[in-house]
Order: structure tokens, then sequence, then C-alpha cells
């Protein structure tokens, strides 16, 4: 098996359900502006990595699933299996339908493979969102944090090859394609504030001075914010794979929601039913850093970017954030910038959006197809006032707590 490139679309989920441009490879900083790069590793202290197999008959649509354990090569851009198709249990129904196939001759028959699910389990754990605090070359996602899925190939028969006496391959000596199951978000969110603050005196809410007249400015402290998911998503979610014998395909089944990683918010108490909840809050709280680049289709070296990992390709819902605190982001004296101007917050277009399919549709699913990776982005909006805005106590003790411990460099 091989890997496959993504598709890499830049930008994120628009109205009428389709990619703005897309990027068919893209390393930060690299001359082929390759931003992912997929490699798979093995496991601690071996060359392998877990993964499952799926066997079957078109005809009879019989199965045969087993736990497999892939070798790596290629650097990791190539995966194969070179055991024994065995270690059923005396008479159950996989060693029975095995039998069947061999005996003729795996006519018919046909193998699906996926990777990246729990290891010797059918369940898939969500590791969650991932946040990259500056985003660049050395940067990795955690451990099994996708799927990858070959699906429906179809397989030979050899007779008396290498001295043995059998051996099932890919039909042709073919190549399995690997790509990835549902799509990858890399979401941005983009602080734009001017980057320093200016110094303030606690004792008289003013700008600081010393003694030859010069004001000092420190970098503006990270804005505070939650991550909002709705629990429709797959990512909000703990999913199970389903193995199709009729098309060979892997879907994921929904399921409870992700508790490990989001608290469930606003709950809806429905008799009989699971609890339900208006949204997902994710537990870490954002701390987005103003932005030294513009905000541009693609991430460069710095940018504060969420990844999350869907596997539902046909989930729905948006993906949002909210201000935690107002803290050197309200218009207050506290937000004051070198160049005399107080910058507020005001919120607007926090939120992604991915609208369920229209029924019956023949193509109800024109984004967010398997294997693609978006890059969508969230920026921060404000304006910026000619008066410091009224605070209150808990605020300012906050600000000047800072201003007291903070390093500050005068204002060139």
């Amino acid at each position: 098996m091989e890997l496959d490139n993504f598709e890499q679309i830049a930008g994120g989920f628009d109205a009428s359900q389709e990619p703005r441009a897309v990027i068919p490879q893209i390393n930060t900083g690299a001359a082929n502006n390759k931003l992912i790069d997929l490699r798979a590793y093995a496991d601690a202290g071996s060359d392998r990595i877990k993964g499952m197999l799926y066997v079957y008959d078109d005809i009879t649509k019989d199965i045969v699933a087993f736990n497999a354990p892939f070798r790596i090569s290629n650097d990791g851009k190539s995966i194969g299996y070179d055991g024994l198709v065995s270690g059923f249990t005396p008479g159950s129904n996989y060693e029975k339908n095995f039998k069947k196939m061999a005996a003729k001759k795996m006519s018919n028959c046909y193998v699906t493979a996926i990777i990246g699910n729990d290891p010797g389990s059918l369940n898939f754990t969500n590791k969650g969102p991932h946040i990259i605090n500056n985003w660049d070359d050395n940067v990795k996602l955690p451990d099994n944090f996708v799927m990858l899925t070959s699906e429906a190939n179809p397989i030979g028969w050899r007779n008396n090859l290498g001295g043995k006496v059998h051996e099932i391959t890919v039909k042709n000596n073919g190549r399995m394609k690997l790509r990835m199951m549902g799509y990858l978000m890399m979401l941005r969110i983009h602080n734009g504030f001017p980057q320093y603050v200016t110094r303030i005196n606690p004792a008289t809410n003013a700008p600081y001075t010393d003694a030859s007249g010069k004001r000092y400015r420190a970098p503006r402290p990270a804005m505070f914010t939650y991550l909002d998911v709705s629990p429709t998503l797959s990512v909000a979610q703990n999913q199970q794979p389903i193995f199709d014998s009729k098309t060979g395909k892997i879907s994921m089944k929904p399921g409870s929601v992700n508790t490990t990683n989001f608290n469930g918010k606003h709950k809806e108490v429905n008799v009989g039913q699971p609890d339900r909840y208006r949204f997902m809050e994710y537990k870490t709280i954002l701390q987005v850093p103003v932005s030294t680049a513009p905000a541009g289709e693609l991430p460069v070296k710095g940018d504060y970017v969420v990844a999350m990992y869907f596997p539902q390709v046909d989930d729905f819902g948006s993906v949002g954030i909210r201000r935690v605190a107002p803290y050197f982001y309200d218009g207050s004296i506290y937000s004051l910038a070198p160049n005399g101007k107080y910058y507020k917050f005001i919120g607007g277009n926090d939120k992604l959006e991915k609208s369920l399919p229209t029924p019956g549709s023949s193509t109800p699913y024109r984004k967010a197809l398997d294997n693609k990776v978006y890059y969508p982005v969230i920026s921060l909006k404000y304006i910026d006032v000619n008066k410091a805005e009224n605070v209150g106590v808990d605020i300012l003790n906050f600000c000047k707590n800072w201003t007291n411990s903070a390093t500050w460099e005068p204002i060139p």
C-alpha cells in the first residue's frame, strides 16, 4: 500500500459548498509549497504498525476480518502485510468463510484495509482539537490523529511462488492506495490587533512616562477564546468504523459526545433518548497571540493553528470561537496602542458552517470529501476608539497586575 497525497484546499466552507482554491501538495517554507506531508511511523520498538484487514467475497458477501501488523518501509511512504491469513478460532465463521474463499482461489474476492483505529478494536478515539502555537516545519500531529483506508481492492491468486503453496496478493501485483478517511481542518485564528500596548500607570490610569518623558510598550497579551463545535460534527463524537461488505467501504457510525475533549453546553433532556447539547465547548481555552503576518490563504510560519479531524465525511454543523475575557481587547485605557488609539474587539464572522446536504441530491457532499485538508481562517475583528471606555474593577485589577510584571521597552 502506498500513501496518497491529500487534496489541500485554501479556505474554508462557503455557501456553495465548493472549495475556493485547490493546492495539490502543500510544508511550510518548502520550495514545493507542501504544507502537510503524511508518513506512517512504526509502533515503539518495532518496524510495524497495527491495522485491520477485511477480506470479503463480493458474491456471497462473506467477510474475514483480522488484525494485521503492517510493515513500514520507504521512509514511511509504503505499508505492507506479508504475513499469514490465519489465527481464526477453530470452527468460527471467519475460518469457514476463508476456507470457502481459498477453495475458489479468491475469485471475486476483495480486500479493504484501515489504519489508525484503536489498536485491537473496531473503535476510533478522536484526539480532539490539537493546538499548534507556532506553525513551522517540524510540527507533528499526535499519533493516530487520522485514519487511513484502502477500499475494495481485488485479490489475485498465485501458485507455488517462493516455495509457498499458495499466496494471495493484490490482483496483477497492483499497489493499494491509502487515503485519509474523512477530512482534516487546520483552522487558523488570526489576531490582527496592533502588536503592542502602551504602559499605563495603575495609580492614575493614564499613560506612564519616565522622568525624561519617554513612554513604554510591551507585546499585547494573547486573546483568550473558547472553541465551540456542533455536537453533530464528528470531531465531537465517539464513533465506530463500520465495514459494509456490499460496497467494501468503511463508514463512521455516530456515537456519544466526546466528553474527553469537550464540555457539553446547554443540555437538552429528552426522556428515553441520549442527552444532547446545543454545542460542545473545547476544554482547553485558546490563547491567540497577535499575528505578525497578514491573514493569507495558507498558514505561514508563526501562525496559530488548531488541527481537527472529522472522520465522518457527511457530518454537518459549525465551528466557532467566543471570547473568554476582554483584557487588553476592550477599548479601555489598557488597550491603548502606541499610536494613541484604543482597540476594541467586536466579533463577527467568528463561525464556520458546514450545511446539511440537500436530501436526494445526486452530489450531496461536494465539500469535505475524503482525503481533503481545509485551511480556513477566523479573523478577530476590532474597531479603534479615540476615547477610553469604562471597564469593571475586576478587569482593571487584572490589567494592573499584569502591568507591574510585564517587560517594557521605550517606544521608538
